[in-house]
């Protein structure tokens, strides 16, 4: 009786927030579903604004079945938050970005402006790599999928719980899998998305290398300004755990084939011959 209660308030809990953390992915146009990710204080291009017409030709070149219905939000608050909104599923999606990026569009090439540059915005080829990664995530549903995560983790950690005799052993792993896995899942969309916008031409991939690096000088200065810990002494910030370390990132457009017929990716290749050879070394072990 025990067993069937819990399941049943397991399946309730998984249910309540699989559907509060789709409905934002469903419905990304809504001001209620803006509200609930913090988005409430941003500004709708109008259909003329030349961004919103590079985002959506962007979106077209990485697949997303409707580009016209992408909107893209600019943040009134002053802030650094942004990202993909939606899934190419529901065929409505927006891209929310800062003040900056959009500025960083508009302005003229400037000679002086480097990545060295703290107080700099992005540059145009910054900017059009970093909608090529929203627009990636959008056409891959990564919001969908990991959203899905959160019932299939929930159900698989109750199993581990409940299966192992021993408990103590049971919980950690049920943790771990909740954690590591909703981890795994992240980075690897993330790298994903750097991977698909560098693929897209030359001029992308090295956006997006400047992109990582103006980043990682900024958290080095922030580093030594503060005198904090949560900054590596190469600048990868560990309270961002949604994302993949900087230098990891930089590391793999640095070794991608960004030709025009021609999107290989030798970090990628080594590093799923690494994972399955790894695995391949566990089963042999274990079996």
């Amino acid at each position: 009786m025990s067993s069937l209660y819990l399941r049943r308030v397991l399946c309730g809990c998984a249910t309540t927030m699989f559907l509060s953390a789709t409905f934002p992915v469903a419905l990304p146009h809504s001001r209620l579903a803006r509200k609930a990710i913090g988005a409430e204080s941003t500004k709708e291009l109008d259909e003329t604004d030349t961004f919103l017409q590079t985002a959506r030709s962007i979106a077209t070149q990485l697949g997303v079945r409707h580009p016209e219905h992408i909107r893209v939000l600019v943040d009134q608050a002053g802030g650094e938050g942004g990202g993909a909104l939606g899934a190419d599923v529901f065929g409505q999606s927006a891209i929310w970005i800062s003040e900056s990026i959009y500025r960083g569009f508009h302005q003229a090439p400037s000679a002086e402006s480097t990545i060295t540059d703290l107080e700099a915005d992005p540059a145009r080829d910054e900017v059009e790599f970093i909608l090529a990664h929203e627009c990636a995530h959008i056409a891959n549903n990564h919001s969908l999928k990991m959203t899905s995560f959160i019932p299939a983790s929930m159900f698989g950690s109750y199993a581990l719980a409940t299966k192992v005799p021993n408990k103590l052993l049971g919980a950690v792993l049920g943790f771990g899998l909740v954690v590591f896995g909703g981890l795994y899942l992240s980075w690897d969309m993330e790298h994903e998305a750097d991977h698909l916008a560098a693929s897209l031409g030359q001029r992308f991939r090295s956006g997006g290398l400047s992109t990582f690096e103006r980043s990682r000088v900024r958290n080095c200065f922030l580093r030594t300004y503060f005198d904090t810990r949560m900054i590596t002494e190469d600048g990868n910030y560990l309270g961002d755990t949604s994302h993949p370390w900087l230098t990891t990132r930089i590391h793999h457009l640095e070794h991608m084939q960004c030709d025009e017929h021609d999107h290989a990716c030798i970090f990628c290749s080594w590093f799923s011959q690494t994972l399955k050879s790894g695995l391949d070394l566990v089963c042999a072990k274990v079996l």
